[in-house]
């Protein structure tokens, strides 16, 4: 039994009783907290065992991007049977599960965490930077792996979440230069998703993506929260290790054509 998450108190309370710490979670909780349930462009549902009437998971729409906080006890064949319908652009779930959906291309990769805090050795500027700075370096530093949003897309969220202190935005400064950034995508109390870390070509092989996404990990660690972030499945497998984040599950993302 699927059905809509109106108060988000109650929500993010059932979440956390479930799996405060899955990452899917996170983004859900992170989500919810950002935009309430009665804007147009947001939607979240609980997943009830129909015997029990137990929660068993959660949905969040944002747009037509989905996130699905999945558990052992989910009806996955109710979940794909659901998702089939729903007029999703994308569905992104842990890849211990598999849904039964037509028509897509699937991407995946493993989810890292690191709980821990590590020294740091340089005492590099780090600061805040303007939106529209940071844009411009990810822009430029993009690859293969990431293409960045419009620039009013990104602008409209990132504002609005850094608000609402649901995600933080920190830049390194090589004098007046920003060199990196590193951005959390999603934060909960205990949780923390680290997403679109970036360094311009002209400033690599400095060791600046790596201190500022270890200053980012302590700050979360230091206030309790578990460090996640989703891998491209061939990308930045050293850097990451370098960083002590270890293995803990592995993400897929269905991607729906046209």
């Amino acid at each position: 039994m699927i059905l809509t998450a109106d108060n988000c108190e109650k929500f993010i309370s059932t979440i956390e009783s479930l799996d405060g710490l899955d990452p899917f979670a996170c983004r859900i909780i992170s989500l919810c907290t950002s935009y309430n349930p009665h804007l147009p462009f947001v939607d979240y549902w609980t997943v009830f065992d129909d015997e029990s009437n137990t929660a068993t998971g959660a949905i969040a729409r944002n747009g037509t991007d989905f996130i699905l906080f999945l558990t052992d006890k989910t009806d996955i064949d109710e979940v794909s049977t659901f998702m089939r319908v729903a007029g999703a652009a994308s569905v992104i779930c842990s890849n211990k599960y598999s849904l039964d959906l037509f028509g897509y291309e699937k991407s995946q990769g493993p989810i890292l965490v690191r709980k821990e805090e590590l020294s740091e050795s340089d005492n590099l500027r780090i600061d805040t930077p303007q939106i529209k700075e940071a844009y411009e370096l990810i822009a430029k530093a993009a690859d293969k792996y990431f293409t960045p949003p419009k620039f009013e897309d990104f602008y409209v969220d990132i504002n609005h979440k850094l608000r609402h202190g649901t995600m933080r935005l920190l830049g390194l400064y090589d004098g007046n230069d920003l060199a990196a950034v590193a951005m959390t995508v999603a934060e909960s109390r205990q949780g923390a998703v680290i997403g679109a870390v970036a360094c311009l070509p002209k400033f690599r092989n400095k060791g600046y993506g790596t201190y500022i996404v270890n200053h980012l990990t302590n700050i979360l660690v230091k206030e309790g929260r578990s460090v996640f972030v989703h891998r491209a499945e061939n990308a930045n497998k050293a850097f990451y290790d370098n960083l002590k984040f270890n293995c803990f599950d592995s993400w897929c993302e269905y991607h729906f054509k046209g």
